[in-house]
């Protein structure tokens, strides 16, 4: 149990560092702040990969890859630009592997 909170306390510093850079993300992109369903949204990403790492089904992270670029075909030309797509997602997974790499030298 006290790995479990233990994570729990990365793992809300982590979403609390991430809200910050991807509202900085968010600005410098689109020139706003926006909406906070693309938070949700990387709230419930980081979540699935942080699930495949510590339950060691690393083969997840192709199903979110593959997810991704499924969620980006789109017949509407109203889509977000390709950096500021690439720059979230890299920024999303690199914070799950260094949160979890942290958490597993920290305990």
């Amino acid at each position: 149990m006290p790995q479990t909170i233990s994570f729990l306390v990365f793992y809300v510093i982590s979403e609390l560092i991430a809200f910050f850079v991807f509202r900085r993300v968010r600005k410098h992109f689109l020139g706003q702040y926006g909406s906070t369903r693309p938070m949700w949204n990387g709230i419930i990403e980081r979540f699935f990969l942080y699930l495949c790492i510590l339950t060691e089904i690393y083969h997840g992270f192709t199903l979110f890859g593959a997810l991704k670029i499924g969620t980006r075909i789109k017949a509407d030309e109203n889509k977000v630009s390709n950096d500021y797509f690439l720059i979230g997602n890299m920024i999303s997974v690199s914070m799950v592997l260094l949160t979890t790499y942290l958490y597993q030298n920290w305990t």
